[in-house]
């Protein structure tokens, strides 16, 4: 699939029971427009595809069962969890699951783009859409949440500790019953742009944007600024306690003692996404192969650059 087309990135990264995955999108840079996805399995030195699909797939996600899920730019969300979808998938849609037996289930969740997925188990998920609705499955329906127009990023601790944060300084708590907007701290630019949520837990929530702020802290008692406007956050996860964000242009940092140490100041990296003992950072430009840059603690090599 790599060879048909101009552009091909890997954009997402996730563990499930079958290993781990790497999510792709490809176009050719004339009609940008026309993107289609996969998501791969690594299997020692090779990937192979193991959900192919004519549109772009956007982001994914294992749920604690072991089971993988994932969105697509058409409303779609595909698992290999044993889910009985009443709607049927986008008529338009086409996929396969490559050389793999998997049976994917497949429905149309909304008429549009889903950019973000996270949930606690099988029947606990939640998706969101670049119009602003979220839809939470609870094993049997889909529910329908106002929110506002486009969130970058979704995580939580637990069903009733769930965050959505996007443009125009909207960062939103669902406490199991309804979605209430959070406050900013004061100097914070009310527009905002936050580009990432990681939840350690219920009391620690860390908040990433474009203005170099860095908000710690929760709904319940608010949020504090730790942040500095030398830098563009783009994304931050977690590794055995330890804090790493995605600097663009700046590099990869961590977060020691409040301050923000800079561990690579190369690769223009743009996402975080954790995989078992290691973090793995995106960078935004791949050419003229995907690859991505992975910190391993404790391994021979603790630095190594991912070719795809």
């Amino acid at each position: 699939m790599t060879n048909n087309y101009d552009i091909s990135h890997v954009i997402d990264l996730c563990y499930s029971s079958m290993g781990e995955h790497g999510l792709y999108t490809f176009y050719d840079e004339a009609n940008p427009m026309a993107a289609v996805g996969a998501v791969t399995l690594s299997q020692g030195l090779k990937n192979q595809t193991l959900l192919g699909s004519n549109f772009q797939l956007n982001a994914m996600w294992a749920s604690q069962n072991g089971h993988l899920w994932v969105v697509d730019d058409q409303g779609d969300v595909f698992t290999n969890a044993n889910i009985s979808f009443k709607q049927p998938p986008f008529e338009r849609l086409k996929f396969n699951s490559g050389s793999f037996d998997i049976k994917w289930n497949v429905t149309e969740v909304f008429k549009g783009q889903l950019n973000a997925i996270w949930g606690t188990t099988d029947e606990d998920v939640w998706v969101t859409s670049f119009a602003g609705p979220a839809f939470h499955w609870d094993g049997k329906l889909w529910a329908e949440y106002k929110l506002p127009k486009a969130p970058n990023a979704i995580d939580g601790s637990a069903s009733d500790d769930v965050y959505v944060v996007g443009y125009d300084g909207n960062i939103h708590h669902f406490n199991g019953n309804e979605w209430t907007k959070i406050t900013l701290p004061s100097g914070i630019p009310q527009q905002d742009a936050f580009t990432d949520v990681k939840v350690l837990s219920r009391d620690k929530v860390f908040i990433t944007g474009r203005s170099g702020c860095l908000l710690v802290g929760n709904a319940k008692d608010g949020f504090t600024d730790i942040g500095s406007a030398k830098y563009s956050w783009y994304g931050i996860g977690a590794l055995a306690e330890r804090i790493f964000l995605a600097g663009g242009e700046a590099g990869i940092f961590e977060l020691v003692d409040d301050q923000f140490v800079c561990l690579k100041d190369k690769g223009q990296p743009v996402g975080v996404f954790e995989t078992p003992d290691s973090i793995n950072f995106i960078p935004a430009e791949q050419q003229p192969n995907p690859w991505f840059v992975r910190y391993e603690p404790g391994a021979s090599r603790e630095w190594t650059k991912v070719n795809t």
